[in-house]
């Protein structure tokens, strides 16, 4: 199974432990992405940054027996040959009193390490933008692809018996290794050749398998789901699939051609120029709602009171300039990222110069 690397959740749970931790806190990022690190060179990395934290943790009056205890599950990353191996973009540590947190990430981050009463969350604030997240179905009749995706990750997932994985699964027809020659239908996707497709002379069969498919996402994903979906196929198969599909938000625009000789890699390339246009309008209808509202309370750009909103969940849209770095500024910023998504709130990534630091649109 292909996928950009390998990524792992920050869950609610973890968030929930982050915010109740106590003492100082530890952040390090160090980035992953071949060829820059190489199994060893990460191994080599994480032992000398995780030794930095310890001393800093020293150096915070923290007993060097307790810096070691806090630190010493990350000592194991170091010698963990296919965790090594299996990375993605960045890797991210967290630690405090009791909380060991490990993430694979895919967002590049500069290396960093840092002590303080707070976790640093800025650099991989993206990763917390579910609003930017996408499926990619990929049909043809010989395979069903669904893959989950952003702008720099995507995971194949599981279709766990509830999707068919292909037209043997519906059908036994002898029609099923009829083929035609793809080529793109116009300014609708990206085309690609291959075989595939429904021939005028396939019978029912083929349409029951299409909608057998369409039927059986939203099932699967969940039937009142806002994520959209984009559609990989010829047309007929798209059109087939749109009709049937139970999933409520499949995307105007599909990757066009047969999907089969296409990567994981590939398709969420195309994939993501089919959403990145839906995706930038929402962000900027939530920063015009930002702006309708600011300076009277319920747009604010001030950290220190954006912080305070976001602890006590008042924080609907949290806007974020990425281009600050992580050490930027206090620990409000990442303070009101932890606790804008602890209360549901929806982080939104700005990085044309509109937010100078941080904004806030708030619910009241």
């Amino acid at each position: 199974m292909e996928q950009l690397g390998y990524f792992d959740d920050i869950t609610a749970d973890d968030l929930k432990a982050m915010a109740a931790a106590t003492g100082p806190k530890v952040t390090i990022y160090l980035p992953t992405a071949p060829p820059q690190h190489q199994p060893q060179d990460t191994a080599t990395r994480v032992k000398s940054l995780v030794n930095e934290a310890r001393r800093k943790l020293v150096n915070a009056g923290v007993p060097e027996s307790d810096a070691k205890d806090m630190m010493a599950s990350f000592d194991a990353i170091a010698t963990d040959a296919p965790f090594l191996r299996q990375q993605g973009e960045s890797l991210a540590l967290f630690a405090a009193k009791g909380l060991n947190l490990v993430y694979r990430l895919g967002v590049p981050v500069a290396e960093y390490t840092h002590v303080a009463e707070h976790f640093v969350l800025r650099p991989i604030s993206e990763t917390l933008t579910k609003s930017h997240s996408f499926y990619i179905l990929g049909v043809s009749q010989n395979k069903v692809r669904l893959l989950d995706a952003t702008k720099d990750s995507v995971v194949q997932l599981d279709l766990q018996d509830i999707v068919p994985e292909s037209f043997e699964e519906v059908t036994n027809t002898d029609d099923r290794q009829a083929t035609l020659q793809n080529r793109s239908v116009g300014s609708n996707g990206t085309m690609f050749h291959g075989h595939g497709g429904i021939a005028d002379s396939q019978d029912a069969e083929v349409s029951r398998y299409f909608h057998k498919v369409g039927d059986s996402l939203g099932d699967l994903l969940g039937r009142a789901r806002s994520q959209p979906m984009v559609l990989a196929g010829v047309a007929e198969n798209v059109t087939a699939l749109k009709a049937s599909s139970s999933y409520p938000v499949v995307a105007e625009d599909f990757i066009s051609g047969n999907p089969d000789s296409v990567s994981n890699r590939e398709l969420q390339k195309f994939g993501w120029e089919v959403v990145r246009p839906h995706f930038a309008a929402n962000d900027d209808a939530a920063f015009g709602r930002f702006a309708d509202v600011s300076g009277t309370g319920l747009g604010e750009t001030q950290p220190d009171v954006i912080r305070e909103a976001a602890v006590a969940g008042r924080i609907d849209t949290l806007f974020i300039n990425p281009s600050l770095n992580a050490s930027d500024g206090t620990g409000d910023v990442n303070t009101a990222i932890l606790h804008t998504k602890l209360n549901s709130g929806d982080i939104v990534i700005i990085s044309d110069g509109r937010v100078e630091n941080v904004a806030a649109l708030m619910r009241y």
